[in-house]
């Protein structure tokens, strides 16, 4: 009786404990209490709309991003991705299938088609007719999804939805515009089309679509937790199938950029024992390779040397394949060039080691110049400032010299500069009378001058005629 007393006072302390902590960890984690559902629903249903002000917003953030994409500017292409509205008709698409409203997914799908029909034709337009750039880095970044971009898109998209339907708004979706980089790819298409590379516009095409469906799909998993109201009734067998038909579309959709990241796994792998490889078996005291060409695809793996040194016989070439297949690459294929005596390539480093010093010399010189004008310019902008305000306080001096002497009829300032630094001025003033004029009241003037802008060495006064 006492063990079955024990058994019960235990589980009753742990069903106390478990409360307890379930309690506490809905106090954290909890955010039904700071949803405002009405307002995220009317907030939602007005940025599915595309037309007028969000059109033009559209426009100017597709050409800004296609301009950064040119430059290669990571920071103009985050400035785009801030100003873009694209996030609300990929948000509408879930928000619409997580409470079965099929008029706004219909008019989320529209507004989506006629937001990516003017992305891409804006950017088409942009690129063909703007020079490109050499480096294309930001644009082939676009080209290559992976698993991780759908990750980013996923855990983006719970961030914006959450962020969106709390009564209190916060910066969280300017963020996420960010993390999510939907307006890049489009731009991409864009360049795509307009050099007529197929790789690009097919790889930004999957890049934006896995986006919007996973951005979508997180807005949808968030209003069914958080039990947003249905806009019509829905049976349990239609919820099923509708279910069934979610997750074999995100599978299907998923299932390429898990491929396409393991192929970017592997290459990443391949080029890292390839330069293992030629640090360790290529490079010693008597070679040098440089400008190393690696090559992968899924049925290639290359790696093409340009070697500088004592020239290697077939037999020490066919020693170094077996090497290459047997410690760190299997069924991979190697070249060697011969370029010359390695102490031709210790001159040619030099000579590079040289210009580069030069480069740097020359740099830190001209930044140096660059501060010292900045310094003069500095000054001369003091020095004008000075002769600025002195011109503005003259109309005060004559104002109270008409009032002082009845006969001053004009009276005009010239700044003269004594020297090229303007450190020291000269003030010329210009006076003329009225008729009647006594030379005791013209002298009064001019000690009254003197006595005015005494603080310079000089003042001169002359009389017009």
């Amino acid at each position: 009786m006492t063990e079955e007393q024990s058994k019960s006072e235990i589980e009753f302390v742990k069903k106390g404990l478990w409360f307890n902590l379930k309690k506490i960890l809905d106090d954290i984690f909890s955010v039904k209490d700071e949803i405002d559902k009405p307002g995220t629903t009317i907030g939602i249903k007005k940025d599915v709309v595309f037309r007028g002000f969000n059109i033009w917003i559209l426009i100017l953030s597709i050409l800004i991003c296609s301009i950064g994409l040119n430059l290669n500017s990571t920071a103009v292409i985050i400035g785009a991705m801030l100003i873009s509205p694209l996030m609300g008709p990929i948000t509408g698409i879930g928000f619409s299938i997580g409470t079965f409203d099929r008029d706004l997914l219909l008019k989320a799908i529209k507004n989506m088609a006629i937001a990516i029909s003017i992305s891409v034709l804006v950017a088409f337009i942009f690129f063909s007719f703007a020079p490109i750039g050499l480096d294309h880095s930001e644009l082939d970044a676009r080209t290559k999804p992976g698993f991780l971009d759908l990750l980013v898109a996923l855990f983006g998209g719970f961030a914006g939805i959450l962020a969106g339907s709390r009564s209190i708004k916060s910066n969280v979706i300017p963020g996420v515009a960010i993390a999510t980089a939907l307006m890049p790819p489009l731009c991409t298409v864009g360049y795509g089309l307009a050099v007529h590379d197929l790789s690009y516009v097919l790889g930004a095409s999957y890049l934006f679509f896995i986006n919007s469906v996973f951005i979508s799909l997180s807005a949808l998993v968030v209003v069914r937790y958080l039990r947003f109201p249905t806009a019509s009734y829905v049976n349990e067998n239609t919820k099923r199938k509708g279910r069934a038909f979610i997750v074999i579309f995100v599978t299907l959709v998923a299932v390429p950029s898990v491929f396409i990241y393991l192929k970017a796994i592997k290459e990443a792998r391949f080029k890292s024992k390839a330069n293992d490889f030629i640090s360790t078996c290529i490079n010693d005291e008597n070679h040098q390779a440089i400008n190393p060409h690696i090559f992968y695809n899924d049925t290639m793996k290359h790696i093409k040397l340009f070697v500088y040194g004592n020239n290697y016989s077939d037999q020490e070439k066919d020693s170094l394949k077996k090497l290459l297949n047997s410690n760190y690459i299997s069924y991979a294929t190697l070249e060697i060039f011969s370029m010359g005596t390695y102490e031709s390539y210790k001159v040619l480093a030099n000579e590079k080691d040289d210009l580069l010093g030069k480069k740097e010399h020359l740099t830190n010189q001209l930044q140096a110049d660059l501060s010292q004008k900045n310094l003069e310019l500095e000054k001369l902008k003091q020095r004008y400032d000075s002769i600025f305000e002195i011109e503005k306080g003259f109309g005060k001096t004559v104002a109270e010299a008409k009032l002082l002497f009845k006969q001053l009829d004009t009276m005009q300032m010239a700044i003269k500069p004594l020297n090229n630094e303007f450190s020291e001025i000269e003030p010329f003033i210009l006076i003329k009378w009225k008729r009647g004029m006594v030379n005791g009241a013209k002298q009064d003037i001019k000690d009254w001058l003197k006595l005015r802008y005494g603080y310079y060495k000089n003042v001169r006064i002359e009389e017009l005629k």
